[in-house]
């Protein structure tokens, strides 16, 4: 019976944490696309494939082999956006993050992200506010050792997605080499 009920036990603790890690990565994919960093990456891999259709214009691939390498845009961003929850998790709590959440839905925040020359001083000073928080302290304490991890992220993530898709192009009989 010990076993039955530790067994249970086990399973419920586990079953709870997993809810837990998952409320947390969807609260970070929630700030990502919040803050701006889900659009620029989704940018970056629209210039990526301008480029590669600019590298490939003389072997004429065809629509259908571009949409079909296009539609992996999702996958690459579900991708992204796991690598990115692995960074904030080394440095920001679920509370952080639901408390960036909250920051970047009200107007301060929505205004500091999409235009930030024309922050009102109500939005400075709310910004202020949250800057002097434990969480903006949080922010501000580790945003060198953040940036260098994001564009770690991005470099490997970038690179990697180039590489698939160009491996993709050559499996289909397209590559730059005469």
């Amino acid at each position: 019976m010990k076993t039955v009920l530790s067994f249970i036990f086990i399973f419920l603790i586990s079953f709870s944490t997993i809810g837990q890690v998952d409320a947390y990565s969807e609260d970070v994919k929630v700030c990502i696309k919040q803050n701006g960093t889900y659009d620029y990456y989704a940018d970056v891999v629209d210039q990526m494939f301008t480029m590669l259709k600019q590298q490939y214009s003389a072997k004429n691939v065809p629509d259908t082999v571009w949409n079909e390498l296009e539609a992996s845009k999702s996958d690459s961003m579900d991708e992204l956006s796991q690598m990115l929850v692995s960074a904030y998790r080394g440095y920001f709590s679920h509370d952080d993050v639901k408390n960036m959440n909250a920051l970047y839905k009200s107007q301060a925040g929505q205004t500091m992200v999409n235009d930030a020359h024309n922050l009102s001083a109500s939005d400075k000073s709310e910004l202020g506010q949250f800057y002097e928080s434990d969480t903006g302290q949080k922010i501000l304490g580790s945003q060198e050792e953040m940036n260098k991890l994001m564009s770690k992220i991005s470099e490997m993530w970038s690179s990697d997605m180039y590489r698939s898709a160009v491996a993709k192009l050559s499996e289909k009989g397209f590559t730059l080499q005469q």
